[in-house]
C-alpha cells in the first residue's frame, strides 16, 4: 500500500514538472518568440545542417509535389505503317543502300512530321477540345496549360506531351498521347489516327487526281486536234468538190492513156488513108480533125492533171495528202493520249498509299507520368550536385582569400 502512494506521488511530481517546463515556454513563446525558435531543437538542428538544409527543404517540396499534388497523366499508345498498294520494295544492297531512304519510310517519316506539326494540333482542337482539356483547373498549376496561353505555347505544350517514334527496321510508326484521364486519353489517340488516315487519303488522292486531270487534259486537246483536221479535211473535199484526189488522178490518167491510145490509132489510119488519096479528100480532111480534137482534148487533160496551176489535180492531191496525213497523225496521237490516260489511271490506283493500324489505342488502367519515385530521386541527386558543386567553389574561394 506504501509503495502505491509512492509511486503516485511521483508521478504526480512529475507531471507537475511537465506543466511547469511547458508554462515556461508559452511565457518565453509571448514574450519572446524570436529566442524560443532559436532555442527549439529543431532551428538547431537546422542550424547544425547549414547549407545542405536547402537541399532538405527543396527535396522536401518536391517529394510533397510529386506524391501528393503532381496530377496523373495516362498515355494511350498505337502503331500503325503507311503502305503503298502494288509496291513490293526490293532490298538495297551494296553503296547504294549508304543514305537510301524507302518510299514507305519516307512516307513514314511524313507523317511522323504531320502528326507533331501545328496542323494536327489545331485539327485536334478542333475535334475533341484539346486546349480546353489541357486547361483543366482540376489538375495542379504546374503540370496544366495556361488559360492565356497563346497558339504557340498550346502547340509547344502539345508535342511535349507526346511522342511519336519511326521504327527504321519495320517502318512502324508509334504514337503515345498523354491526357489527364483514361478516356480522353483515348479518345486523344482515335482522333490522331483518324486525322492522320484521312491526311494520307487526301494526299494519294491530291497526287492521282492530279496525274488524271493532266491526262484527261491532254486527252481533250488531243481531240480538238484531232477534229480540226477532220474539218479541215472535210473542208477541202467541199472546195474542192473532190472526195479523194488520188482516185480522182488515176481515173484522168487512164483516159489520157485511152486518148493518146486513140490518138496513134487515128494518125496511123490517116496516114493509111493519105497514102491511098488526096489530102483534100473528105475522108482525109475528117481523119485529119479527128487528130485535132483527140490532141486538144490530151493536151486539155493533161493541163488538167498536171500544171502550176491550184486547180490541177497533182496540186490538190499534194495538198490533200498533207491534209490526210496531218489527220491521221491527229488519230494516233489521240489514240496514244487515250492509252495513255488507261495507263495512268491504272499506275496512280496502283500508287495509293494507305494506313494500316497494327495496334489500336487501348483504354490504360494506370497512370504512367509522371515517374514520381524517378523524378524525385533524379531532382534529389542534381540539387545535390549542385550543392556539392557550391561547396567545392566556395572552398576555392576561401582558398584564395586565405
Amino acid at each position: 500500500m506504501s509503495n502505491v502512494n509512492v509511486n503516485s506521488a511521483d508521478d504526480r511530481e512529475q507531471h507537475a514538472g511537465v506543466r511547469a517546463r511547458f508554462s515556461r515556454k508559452m511565457r518565453k513563446l509571448r514574450r519572446k518568440p524570436g529566442a524560443f525558435v532559436k532555442d527549439s531543437r529543431p532551428y538547431k538542428a537546422w542550424v547544425k545542417m547549414g547549407s545542405f538544409a536547402l537541399v532538405v527543404l527543396a527535396s522536401s517540396f518536391i517529394l510533397v509535389y510529386f506524391m501528393e499534388v503532381a496530377s496523373p497523366r495516362y498515355a494511350a499508345q498505337s502503331q500503325f505503317v503507311v503502305k503503298q498498294a502494288g509496291v513490293s520494295e526490293l532490298p538495297i544492297s551494296g553503296l547504294a543502300s549508304l543514305g537510301a531512304v524507302s518510299s514507305s519510310a519516307k512516307d513514314s517519316l511524313i507523317i511522323k512530321r504531320f502528326i507533331e506539326s501545328r496542323v494536327m494540333a489545331m485539327a485536334l482542337n478542333e475535334r475533341i477540345s484539346l486546349k480546353q482539356h489541357y486547361q483543366n483547373q482540376k489538375s495542379d498549376w504546374f503540370s496544366r496549360l495556361g488559360q492565356n496561353a497563346s497558339v504557340e505555347e498550346f502547340v509547344k505544350y502539345y508535342q511535349n506531351h507526346i511522342h511519336v517514334f519511326h521504327d527504321e527496321m519495320s517502318d512502324v510508326v508509334i504514337i503515345e498521347v498523354q491526357a489527364f484521364s483514361p478516356e480522353y486519353a483515348l479518345k486523344f489517340s482515335d482522333a490522331i489516327l483518324q486525322i492522320s488516315e484521312r491526311f494520307i487519303n487526301n494526299l494519294s488522292n491530291k497526287m492521282i487526281d492530279d496525274q488524271i486531270a493532266f491526262a484527261q487534259q491532254d486527252v481533250v486537246r488531243k481531240y480538238d486536234e484531232f477534229k480540226i483536221q477532220q474539218q479541215q479535211l472535210l473542208d477541202f473535199q467541199g472546195d474542192k468538190q473532190l472526195f479523194s484526189p488520188e482516185v480522182e488522178s488515176g481515173a484522168l490518167l487512164n483516159a489520157i492513156n485511152q486518148l493518146q491510145s486513140e490518138l496513134i490509132k487515128s494518125e496511123a489510119k490517116y496516114k493509111e488513108l493519105a497514102s491511098v488519096m488526096r489530102r483534100t479528100a473528105p475522108e482525109v480532111k475528117a481523119q485529119k480533125n479527128l487528130i485535132n480534137s483527140l490532141k486538144a482534148q490530151l493536151t486539155e487533160e493533161r493541163q488538167r492533171l498536171v500544171s502550176e496551176k491550184d486547180t490541177s489535180l497533182s496540186r490538190a492531191n499534194l495538198d490533200f495528202q498533207e491534209i490526210k496525213l496531218n489527220t491521221r497523225l491527229a488519230s494516233d496521237l489521240y489514240a496514244s493520249s487515250l492509252a495513255s490516260l488507261e495507263s495512268v489511271k491504272a499506275e496512280a490506283y496502283r500508287k495509293l498509299k494507305h494506313l494500316l493500324i497494327i495496334e489500336p489505342p487501348a483504354l490504360p488502367q494506370d497512370e504512367t507520368y509522371p515517374k514520381r519515385w524517378y523524378n524525385i530521386i533524379t531532382w534529389f541527386l542534381v540539387l545535390l550536385l549542385l550543392y556539392l558543386i557550391g561547396r567545392l567553389f566556395a572552398a576555392i574561394i576561401r582558398e584564395h582569400k586565405e
